[in-house]
């Protein structure tokens, strides 16, 4: 990868934005630009920019900005590709050389960022197949949980809580598992 495209270049430098990151994060578009090719390289999961933007920012490895930026030029140049869905896949030519500099990322790096697109891509799948609904009644909430199939529901539990803060907790801990949390009720139900 050249460097006149802000690509993958050997002489790391500090020119990457670096608002929002930690200690640790990634501080060169080279850096951002291999970590997101990795990604794409070693997760056999259906994954969208958007799960990787999400990923990296909320992990604070990369900023926002950067990383939007890095799968826009990635993808522009053919590095990676991304089908009618939005899914993201990486090209031979450029797995081959991530497979070459992948250890050049720190391993606390590849080890974050894999967890979180995963766990993110997850909770994407789960939102979309699953459904939840926060209602506001006189003096408290209404979260009603959906366990669904094609076309019916296997479970619709509805809970009430006294404020919005628990009903948002309650609907991401839903969606980041629904199906554990059908199981565990089934089983204490049987």
């Amino acid at each position: 990868m050249d460097n006149d495209n802000k690509e993958f270049n050997p002489v790391l430098e500090f020119d990457a934005f670096t608002a929002g990151i930690e200690d640790g994060g990634l501080r060169s578009s080279s850096t951002i630009a291999l970590v997101v090719c990795y990604i794409i390289a070693n997760i056999s999961d259906k994954i969208t920019s958007k799960n990787i933007v999400d990923a990296l920012v909320e992990g604070k490895i990369a900023n926002y900005f950067e990383v939007s930026d890095a799968i826009s030029r990635l993808t522009k140049s053919g590095k990676i590709t991304q089908d009618s869905d939005g899914h993201l896949a990486i090209t031979e030519k450029s797995r081959f050389i991530v497979d070459i500099v992948e250890n050049d990322l720190p391993i606390t790096i590849r080890q974050k960022s894999i967890e979180l697109v995963r766990k993110i891509a997850k909770i994407e799948i789960n939102q979309k197949e699953n459904n939840v609904t926060i209602e506001k009644s006189d003096n408290d909430f209404k979260v009603t949980l959906r366990v669904s199939d094609v076309d019916s529901d296997f479970m619709a539990l509805t809970l009430f809580v006294p404020t919005m803060a628990q009903a948002e907790t309650i609907k991401e801990k839903f969606l980041q598992n629904p199906v554990a949390i059908y199981e565990n009720l089934m089983n204490s139900l049987f």
